[in-house]
């Protein structure tokens, strides 16, 4: 197992060309090749896709803040000082757990979070797909009450996934950089705006990229409840929050949040975060939002968070893999 675990990351890096070469401190050099470390290092593989801008790539992070109950109020402190992707602390008092306490004022969503694992599970020197095995499992749990929202990770082709789960006529998608993309059901749901935010970069040592918060603000078409729906996929190594610190991570995901919600907007947040439960980077998050529901896969790094809880989470559910290394995760909320 271990030998074929190591030829599959050899051809996995192959894909990736120079992004991940010695000089970077490539996956390769983090750990011996015994047969657990190897599967961590096999998870860490094509993470973001080829990333879109090079390490060396220095910017700011531009956001628009509006005024709003969800609008960010800074305490003066910042973190990850020196960085891109430094940010400033919020203060005490503010947060996104914003949720109507009147029962009938809320919509129920389904939401789901999903790491597709594409590099395996679709490249064709591997499983090409598998038989279509994740858009199955798609397919399979969208029966009876279907999906509002479907935020997906590692996903080079979201079509693709939703074509494989017979799904293609009756969702919309909506695909942004480093391997992240949204799927929204056409039918119940108008799109009033989208982008994506960068907010992390994994540290020289497992360095694939920096990472992504991509948001759409949604309207549904018989009752105009909107709902700002949130995808990540989180920076590594694991648990760290990448090269500005767990912290910073978790703020510049709130940033991005508060710079784009709206008066009445319900929040979803899901992804992969690379951070489990007990991660600093996932604390600070769940101090300003719910964490609704927590996968199992790699000790927990799977999350859904929203801006309600308690009696509002009507159910949320463990899937199964469909072939990826991950399980994939939904959840339905009363926001």
């Amino acid at each position: 197992m271990a030998k074929t675990m190591k030829a599959l990351a050899s051809a996995s890096l192959l894909l990736l060309g120079a992004s991940a070469d010695a000089t970077s401190g490539g996956v390769a050099g983090v750990c011996p090749a015994d047969s657990e470390c190897m599967a961590a290092r096999d998870h860490s593989l094509l993470q973001v896709g080829v990333p879109s801008r090079s390490a060396a790539d220095v910017g700011k992070l531009a956001l628009t803040e509006n005024e709003d109950p969800f609008a960010w109020s800074s305490s003066g402190a910042t973190v990850g000082d020196g960085e891109w992707c430094h940010a400033p602390v919020p203060s005490d008092g503010w947060t996104l757990k914003h949720c109507s306490t009147d029962p009938d004022a809320g919509h129920e969503v389904k939401v789901l979070s999903y790491n597709i694992y594409w590099w395996n599970l679709f490249g064709v020197q591997f499983r090409n797909g598998n038989g279509g095995s994740a858009g199955k499992l798609i397919a399979a749990k969208n029966q009876g009450k279907p999906y509002d929202f479907m935020g997906f990770q590692e996903c080079e082709d979201v079509n693709r996934v939703l074509a494989d789960a017979g799904l293609a006529a009756q969702y919309g998608s909506l695909a942004a950089d480093h391997a992240i993309a949204i799927a929204y059901r056409k039918a119940k749901w108008d799109v009033v705006g989208h982008g994506m935010q960068e907010v992390a970069e994994d540290t020289p040592e497992q360095w694939w990229g920096k990472r992504g918060v991509q948001w759409a603000r949604f309207q549904h078409k018989s009752n105009d409840k909107t709902v700002l729906f949130v995808n990540h996929h989180g920076p590594l190594p694991v648990g760290t929050g990448g090269k500005c610190g767990a912290r910073a991570t978790a703020y510049n995901i709130l940033r991005t949040i508060a710079s784009h919600a709206q008066e009445g907007d319900g929040i979803v947040l899901v992804g992969d975060f690379n951070s489990d439960a007990g991660s600093e980077e996932v604390r600070e998050l769940e101090s300003r939002l719910h964490r609704v529901h927590t996968g199992p896969s790699f000790g927990g790094v799977d999350h859904i968070f929203s801006s309600c809880g308690g009696d509002h989470i009507v159910e949320t559910r463990n899937l199964g893999t469909g072939g990826s290394d991950h399980e994939a995760l939904d959840a339905v909320i009363q926001l």
